[in-house]
């Protein structure tokens, strides 16, 4: 069993449209104490992805868990991110999930597992459809 999980921005996504796996693993998560890292880029993006008016109130409920632990973009981070999006011709809230996920040794919640492989064969990913 994992301790942790990194949410990458299709998880973040799918969370905002109601998944029911996304739902139950916060529910899970919750219940154990296990913790589901959300990176700056991937919040970004997975909420533009998001008819925002609709699904506010439904993701800041989630979101309110006290399982979520929200991972800036700062400065060390940037140079890490751009450099595996340049090197792996990926968008930034990809490469900013893959460089968590190697930091934390976690594997990515994700739509797209195949993204992770490209980036470093290391990444573990648990697809969430």
């Amino acid at each position: 069993m994992s301790t942790g999980y990194v949410l990458d921005h299709t998880a973040v996504s799918a969370l905002a449209h109601g998944s029911i796996y996304m739902a139950a693993r916060v529910h899970h998560s919750a219940e154990i104490a296990q913790p589901l890292y959300v990176p700056a880029g991937s919040f970004a993006q997975g909420l533009a992805e998001s008819a925002l008016g609709e699904v506010t109130q439904m993701l800041q409920d989630a979101l309110a868990s006290p399982c979520f632990i929200f991972r800036p973009l700062d400065e060390p981070s940037c140079w890490a991110v751009a450099q595996i999006a340049r090197e792996r011709a990926t968008d930034l809230p990809t490469a900013h999930a893959a460089h968590l996920a190697l930091g934390l040794g976690l594997p990515v919640l994700t739509r797209t597992p195949a993204a992770y492989k490209q980036i470093d064969a290391r990444i573990d990913t648990e697809n969430i459809e």
